[in-house]
């Protein structure tokens, strides 16, 4: 425990901690009519785990802090400003700030307490609008929030008030009714417990708001389809027992296997006889590699002439495959099925507690397709064999709001571990949760692993489009094995918010190329073990982005701390420990805009400059700070960490990071010792463990 301010506080990490370790808690709710819980949205008992065997995933269970008891709101309009809470957050935005607005003080507080907290000062971004965040706020919680907008000599030009309340940690549900299923049950079911649908499909076709479907144990070859929705308070629930699996393969082949002739001309190549253009394909349950096309199979080069010696590829009514050695001594999951779950359209949904595998019999298979869909629960499903695990997407003046995704565990081995330019630009490049529309949606405490990108906000082909991703926060996942990026915000992400994430053997930490709009604030996540970057930036990024307290390390030789691969402009760099093993950090082109200071950028590398700044080398950050004013109270110190090759990144007794931190407002108010420490952890918090 950390004392602070008169006070015991567990510290940001600690819930992470403890879910990555063991597993626990249960879920929120309401009542049904006889007072019993009326959600168990539980899916079997929490029990202790390896959270490293990637074979059997641990159960993934976020904290039960309730908060308080106030009714969410919304999002608020008083006047000229208008508030968007979530349950952690809350959005500040003015479109209409005075003329003259140089600067803005901003106060918080909840409703009722008598001592007043002070918030990040917004930003400024395009249309001459100002938006911003407030964090770590209490879930069912009401909120003051007063705003001054302030000219350059610090008179008061315009003065803001209002109150929202944030959301609850999950949503509360009455449960009215059960309706079973069972693999196999007999025709004619109507979902009682002893005469059970024998399909998934055939219970939600049944079931009404307030309903919940409990799913048995056994395979499901199904693709489900929600043809109504839910109500507020009444989720249309459907909710698997352990064992409970949606398999998207042929179960023919699964059953039989396939008939394989070997080429002649090469016994490494061989085809079978199949129906359908399966875009994905597994072979004993992992992701066999898709080749471009005929020819770079038979010469085992996949994309970009990469070498890959083993890979598959559809062509003329055939599967063809290269394998080292005899594909019949193989399993081989083909898809017949796109999406495990879709709901288009629908809103208060509830998913909870599958496994879920081999979808894909286009290009775009994935678990869960949330279309123009809201209000929904995605949770505690484990997800493989399938190219994306959570897409939520909403275009054409259609909403995807207020969606909750947390506790899966979602991977696509062996793709993080194939070699980069092999995956990057083919169908094996997909992300395990997209959240590409809609206002308001959270992902929280999910377990990612061995797939080529982690959680993505926005669209590369809209970035331009406010509302996709508006108002999004994105914390306390765990990742690793990640062969991109591990966090990826594309296009105008106003208000988007990374905290507490921990990433590890990635190749890339966050990717800001480009934010069109912003704020988009990257706060108290852990970067490491990359081969790429910790913080990746490009392609003209201009909208404001704030990197406050995350740890960057790598020990890959010959690795830049930060390297910059495109222009890029209005970032904000502060209380950073950054560690590479060539630059610390390395700009070759000329930028301006940046805003760097406090911050920790340290290299292993003796025999050289360590900073690279518009092209021009520094040997130390006194030459920077003497040259071009940046970091002129940062360090180039050892970051003094406790063990990193056990992934522990917190500071060790003695590091010359320990309260040296810039005081932030409504960033690091609460810390330890005589003032904040830089990095991603006060000294002494639980660390992320796998």
């Amino acid at each position: 425990m950390i004392q602070v301010a008169g006070r015991d506080r567990v510290g940001p990490a600690a819930t992470l901690a403890v879910l990555w370790i063991a597993g626990c808690g249960s879920s929120g709710g309401g009542s049904d009519a006889n007072g019993e819980d009326a959600t168990e949205t539980d899916a079997a008992p929490d029990t202790a785990a390896d959270a490293a065997d990637e074979s059997s995933p641990p159960d993934i269970v976020g904290p039960d802090d309730a908060g308080g008891d106030a009714e969410a709101t919304g999002p608020r309009t008083c006047g000229e400003i208008v508030l968007f809470p979530t349950i952690h957050a809350m959005g500040l935005h003015i479109d209409h700030p005075p003329a003259g607005t140089a600067a803005t003080v901003v106060r918080y507080r909840e409703t009722g307490a008598a001592a007043w907290r002070n918030g990040h000062p917004l930003a400024g971004i395009a249309g001459g609008r100002l938006a911003g965040s407030l964090f770590r706020l209490a879930p069912s919680t009401a909120y003051d929030v007063e705003v001054d907008a302030r000219d350059a000599g610090g008179a008061t030009l315009a003065a803001y008030a209002c109150s929202a309340a944030t959301f609850p940690l999950r949503p509360g549900t009455t449960t009215t009714r059960v309706l079973h299923v069972r693999a196999g049950a007999a025709p004619g079911g109507d979902g009682g417990e002893a005469t059970p649908f024998a399909t998934i499909q055939a219970a939600v076709d049944a079931a009404q708001p307030g309903d919940r479907v409990l799913v048995r144990p056994g395979v499901y070859p199904e693709a489900v389809e929600f043809p109504r929705s839910g109500e507020p308070g009444r989720f249309l629930q459907v909710v698997g027992e352990p064992g409970a699996i949606l398999d998207g393969s042929d179960q023919a082949i699964a059953a039989s296997g396939l008939s394989w002739t070997t080429d002649a001309a090469d016994p490494r190549v061989a085809w079978a006889p199949i129906s359908g253009t399966p875009g994905y394909l597994a072979r004993d349950g992992e992701r066999f590699y898709r080749y471009n096309d005929l020819a770079g199979l038979r010469a085992g080069l996949g994309d970009d002439d990469v070498p890959m010696p083993e890979g598959w590829v559809m062509d003329g009514g055939r599967l063809w495959v290269r394998t080292l050695d005899a594909p019949g001594a193989h399993t081989w999951q083909v898809p017949v099925r796109e999406a495990a779950f879709q709901l288009s359209g629908v809103e208060f949904v509830w998913v909870e507690g599958f496994e879920i595998r081999y979808y894909g019999s286009g290009e775009y298979g994935r678990a869960f397709y949330l279309r123009d869909a809201s209000n929904c629960v995605v949770r505690r499903n484990r997800i493989h064999g399938v190219r994306s695990g959570v897409v939520i997407a909403a275009r054409e003046g259609t909403v995807a709001d207020r969606n909750l995704v947390e506790e899966n565990w979602i991977a696509d081995p062996p793709v993080g571990t194939w070699p980069w330019d092999a995956v990057k630009g083919t169908s094996h490049e997909a992300s395990a949760i997209d959240v590409g529309g809609g206002a308001g949606n959270v992902v929280r405490f999910n377990r990612i692993e061995n797939i080529f990108n982690g959680v993505y906000t926005g669209d590369w082909d809209a970035q331009l489009d406010e509302t996709l991703a508006y108002e999004t926060d994105v914390h306390d996942n765990g990742m690793r094995t990640i062969g991109d990026d591990g966090l990826e915000p594309e296009g105008a992400n106003i208000n988007v918010r990374f905290w507490d994430n921990a990433i590890d053997f990635v190749h890339s930490g966050v990717s800001l190329a480009p934010i069109t709009v912003g704020p988009v604030w990257v706060l108290r996540n852990r970067f490491t073990h990359y081969t790429g970057t910790g913080f990746k930036v490009s392609l003209d990024s201009s909208g404001p982005v704030f990197l406050y307290h995350n740890t960057c390390w790598t020990d890959e030789p010959d690795r830049n701390g930060m390297g910059v691969s495109g222009p890029f402009t209005n970032m904000t760099f502060r209380n950073n420990i950054v560690r590479g093993t060539r630059y610390a950090f390395e700009c070759t082109i000329a930028v301006s805009g940046i805003d760097m200071d406090h911050d920790n950028w340290h290299t292993t590398r003796t025999d050289g400059p360590h900073w690279k700044w518009n092209d021009v080398r520094y040997d130390t950050l006194a030459d920077l700070c003497a040259a071009v004013g940046q970091e002129c109270h940062g360090s180039d110190a050892d970051p003094g960490l406790l063990d990193p090759a056990g992934l522990r990144f917190g500071l060790a007794a003695g590091s010359a990071n320990l309260d040296a931190a810039l005081p932030i407002p409504g960033i690091n108010d609460a810390y330890a010792g005589a003032g904040p420490d830089r990095g991603y952890r006060e000294q002494g918090e639980a660390e992320p463990a796998w």
